[in-house]
């Protein structure tokens, strides 16, 4: 009978740089502009505002630390926390955008756009 002695060392910090896991890598500037890019459909947005007011919400989403969508205008969070309001483009356009995006399929297209970076 023979023996077989093996020795693993796994360093976790190379795997997470590997994989674009860390910190501001490659997964999660990834999940921000995927998030920020596919939640505008779910923004309200008022049609005529387009040409009156070039400092609409839907053009004030911004990405913050690499790691934080934000809508920077006085009124965001009137408007995202009062879905009461009568929005064009209702029902998709309206109150609580974020949550409302993903649970409407958004976090699922995270999560397969995610997998598939990893994967290569």
């Amino acid at each position: 009978m023979s023996k077989a002695n093996y020795n693993c060392t796994f360093n976790l910090d190379d795997c997470i740089k590997t994989l674009g896991l860390e910190e501001n890598g490659r997964v999660q500037r990834f999940v921000t502009s995927e998030f920020q890019k596919n939640v505008e459909p779910y923004v309200p947005m008022d049609e005529a505002e387009k040409y009156e007011n070039p400092g609409r919400l839907i053009d004030s989403c911004h990405i913050e630390n690499g790691t934080d969508v934000v809508w920077n205008t006085p009124y965001a969070r009137r408007l995202y926390y009062h879905p009461e309001y009568n929005f064009q483009g209702a029902p998709t356009r309206g109150g609580y955008w974020a949550d409302r995006y993903m649970q409407n399929g958004g976090q699922q297209e995270i999560e397969d756009g995610v997998r598939r970076m990893v994967k290569k």
